[in-house]
């Protein structure tokens, strides 16, 4: 059991409609953040909330989706334990969850595992939830310190570089107002331009 925080997250999955969903939630005491959770649809619908903040509701899009609905057919909808014995260091313990037709179809919970489908599907949701913090980071310095916009963006462009970027699309409109933004230096401005063409030859743009 995860506690108190996984049951608010069961209650969420089961109180959302019907439409078919995996749930992830991840716990990393020591990480930034201690705790995340997203909830995706088998339309794309994402909600994401973290170290328990007000969840945040977006779309990442249906092929995003397929990909990441793909992998838990590969682990039969969560119907059986993914969790390794091996004694490896801790990245977190992180939990899965499928719901079908307004109800509870399967969980795994694991720290580690050696199942390539649970690393895919572990590893998409981590790096959405970086994503997210880009996105997050952006959209308060074009606020508040748009001097400290163009470092964001140089930290942007090198986890795009180490292919931590998922759902890009999600980055699109705070992109769009930098690169519009006369008061951000061009340097910046030619970044976001730059992304903005990456973002528009993705397959999952």
């Amino acid at each position: 059991m995860l506690g108190r925080a996984s049951a608010v997250g069961l209650l969420a999955v089961c109180s959302a409609g019907a439409q078919d969903a995996i749930y992830f939630e991840r716990v990393f005491p020591g990480s930034i953040p201690d705790r995340f959770e997203v909830r995706l649809t088998v339309e794309g619908v994402a909600t994401y909330s973290e170290d328990g903040e007000d969840s945040v509701d977006y779309e990442v899009g249906r092929q995003e989706a397929a990909l990441v609905f793909d992998w838990a057919a590969d682990l039969g909808y969560f119907s059986r334990s993914v969790a390794s014995k091996r004694k490896v260091a801790s990245t977190g313990r992180k939990l899965l969850r499928y719901e079908a037709g307004g109800q509870l179809r399967g969980e795994t919970v694991f720290d580690y595992t050696e199942e390539p489908a649970a690393r895919e599907l572990a590893s998409w949701f981590v790096r959405l939830a970086e994503t997210q913090q880009h996105l997050q980071t952006l959209e308060r310095l074009y606020r508040f310190d748009r001097l400290g916009v163009d470092q964001a963006l140089v930290s942007l462009q090198s986890a795009f570089e180490r292919d931590r970027i998922v759902a890009p699309r999600l980055l699109e409109p705070i992109l769009n107002k930098i690169a519009e933004q006369d008061r951000i230096v061009h340097v910046a401005r030619a970044r976001a331009r730059g992304m903005l063409e990456r973002i528009h030859a993705s397959p999952f743009k």
